[in-house]
């Protein structure tokens, strides 16, 4: 670990696992473009990588005549990004937490709009292009039955709010973060967790509001990168996404979504369900709906999700 002396304004965690050259873009990009040289942390959570991505970081980066620390956490085994993140977020000692990944690169002065407009029960979401394309996301919308998202193309669609705020453009009080309990590391690897973190935000009582004009540039994978490792964690990913929908959605959504999954995915569902079978979703629910103030209804209404036959998703 290393440090500068100074408390972080800003902590900028990023989850990695095998990233390559592409991270050290990434933490270049964080420091360098800083309105002014205020204190940061960079926190690299090293998911049990083996090409040596993280080797040599802290040293290189951290200046303390710059006011930058970066500080590497290295985890013994292959946790999945859920509890990189919290693991990232709960080392971070800014009240203010990026969360991002290794596959971007940020403006010039992204700080600013983080700072100005970051609030109690206020998260913020950066907008994302793709460095290969015109593409442009800002944020994403919940879609049922199968608990996944697609990124706005509007940035007014909803008021200049969104529903879901994608894992590498989410900025978020450290006690907001550490309040509403993090990321849900009962989901492994990769899957759901984004979306299940928005919606538990939103019914906590927070909002996340768009930054049109905060644009980081993001390096998609390919599909031919991305399938192989989608198809290997399957089951798994199949899981997060039940035990979501479990967790918030009444009897008749969540047999839509098991329909659903049984025609899309039917050489996964009996695996996935069986790693859901010791009933602790079913306690998380139920703490879930002691804690939240609001139900999934309300996110429901203030978005008009719908479920598989068009109608408002009530629970």
């Amino acid at each position: 670990m290393s440090s500068t002396g100074d408390r972080p304004a800003i902590s900028v965690v990023i989850p990695v696992r095998n990233e390559g050259p592409a991270l050290h873009a990434a933490v270049s990009s964080i420091i360098a473009g800083r309105s002014a040289p205020f204190p940061l942390q960079i926190v690299l959570v090293d998911d049990a990588s083996s090409d040596g991505c993280c080797d040599g970081l802290s040293d290189c980066w951290s200046c303390p005549e710059d006011r930058v620390r970066v500080d590497v956490i290295r985890l013994p085994r292959w946790s999945g990004v859920p509890y990189a993140r919290n693991a990232g977020a709960f080392a971070a000692h800014a009240p203010i937490l990026f969360i991002t990944d290794a596959n971007v690169v940020f403006p010039r002065n992204w700080d600013l709009p983080i700072r100005s407009r970051i609030a109690p029960k206020r998260v913020l979401c950066a907008t994302i292009t793709d460095m290969d394309s015109s593409f442009r996301g800002y944020g994403c919308a919940l879609l049922l039955p199968s608990l996944g998202v697609e990124w706005i193309r509007d940035p007014q669609l909803y008021g200049g709010y969104v529903p879901v705020s994608p894992c590498s453009a989410t900025a978020i009080s450290a006690d907001l973060f550490r309040r509403a309990g993090g990321y849900d590391t009962a989901m492994p690897i990769y899957g759901a967790a984004e979306p299940e973190f928005s919606v538990r935000l939103w019914l906590y009582g927070a909002e996340i509001l768009s930054l049109p004009h905060l644009v980081l540039r993001h390096k998609f994978r390919s599909p031919s990168d991305r399938q192989p490792f989608l198809d290997a964690i399957g089951t798994v990913s199949l899981s997060n996404y039940l035990r979501f929908g479990m967790l918030y959605l009444d009897r008749q959504r969540i047999d839509q979504m098991l329909h659903y999954y049984s025609g899309n995915s039917p050489s996964s569902v009996a695996g996935a369900l069986q790693l859901l079978a010791s009933g602790e979703v079913w306690q998380r629910r139920r703490i879930l709906e002691k804690r939240l103030p609001h139900r999934f209804s309300s996110f429901v209404d203030r978005f008009g999700v719908r479920d598989a036959f068009g109608r408002l998703a009530h629970s």
